[in-house]
């Protein structure tokens, strides 16, 4: 049989430090932890390990099943869900996991998504298809069809996601130049056009074009906008919001709700920093080098 290979969470023994399973406001009760993006069930495996009842919920029905595999060898309270985190509310209330004393959001792509040839998620392979679909049952449109039948304009907006916009213009010119000739179908059609792209000093120069078109297939920021507050509405007292980045247009939106959420005195920002993993961790799991966590306390 087959040895699976199970993607490795990020900053965990900081996650379950921030998570403070010994919350007084629990009274008591069995801490009740939502962790937004499940994965392969790396944290959640954790979280139930302290002794906490958890929800987890993954939009990727590939990962929901391993996680469902994982978690066999796991002794506790665990509901585990099929959704996209920009429903979490809904879900919560319909598997009744409310108040909580804290949500975690994992926003990377696990290396069991990136080393997945039939969805083009890595450009490892240059033969597979350009999809980047989460859920290919739910979404229709692949990256592949992003590239084919955007405006430049609004190509130029999808890419000054993540590229200075010189950077940005100058990969749609290719874009569309190669597009009047032939179609994009493979990983391989857009690796020919991200060779006039300058890298940033230890990145592939096809990394950030990826990731843009990674966001779009999967309107990441648009869910992440509007999950945080609903996430922060099913905190209890002196429940946390944990959200860990891994790039900057993640963070500045994490920032941004917890910078307004905190004026308005309903939360405090625990981390005045962002906390990153230590080089013993990125030494084991480069992967990790970008990640930073951010956390909110709610105060009522």
């Amino acid at each position: 049989m087959e040895k699976v290979s199970f993607h490795e969470p990020v900053l965990v023994s900081e996650v379950m430090e921030a998570l403070h399973f010994d919350n007084p406001a629990n009274k008591g009760r069995q801490a009740r932890i939502i962790d937004a993006t499940l994965g392969t069930g790396g944290h959640s495996f954790e979280i139930i390990a302290k002794g906490a009842s958890a929800l987890g919920i993954e939009a990727d029905p590939g990962m929901l099943k391993l996680a469902r595999s994982r978690m066999k060898t796991v002794n506790g309270s665990l509901k585990l869900v099929l959704g996209n985190f920009r429903d979490i509310a809904e879900i919560a209330e319909k598997e009744g996991f409310s108040p909580v004393g804290g949500v975690l959001f994992d926003l990377g792509t696990t290396s069991t998504q990136l080393t997945d040839e039939a969805r083009g998620f890595s450009f490892a392979n240059p033969e597979a298809p350009l999809d980047m679909r989460i859920n290919s049952s739910l979404q229709g449109v692949t990256a592949a069809d992003l590239l084919n039948g955007l405006r430049q304009d609004q190509l130029i907006s999808l890419f000054e996601k993540v590229l200075n916009r010189f950077s940005a213009k100058r990969l749609v010119r290719e874009v569309i130049k190669r597009r009047e000739v032939k179609k994009f179908v493979s990983v391989g059609d857009f690796l020919g056009v991200t060779a006039g792209i300058r890298p940033k000093p230890g990145l592939n120069r096809a990394t950030l074009p990826f990731l843009a078109l990674r966001m779009a297939v999967n309107s990441e920021l648009e869910n992440l906008r509007e999950a945080l507050p609903k996430a922060f509405s099913l905190l209890g007292k002196k429940g946390r919001l944990l959200v860990i980045t891994f790039h900057s247009g993640e963070e500045k939106e994490t920032i941004g709700f917890f910078r307004r959420i905190s004026r308005e005195g309903k939360a405090k920002i625990v981390s005045k920093v962002p906390i990153v993993p230590g080089l013993e961790e990125i030494s084991a799991n480069p992967r990790a080098r970008s990640a930073k966590l951010n956390i909110l306390e709610k105060i009522k």
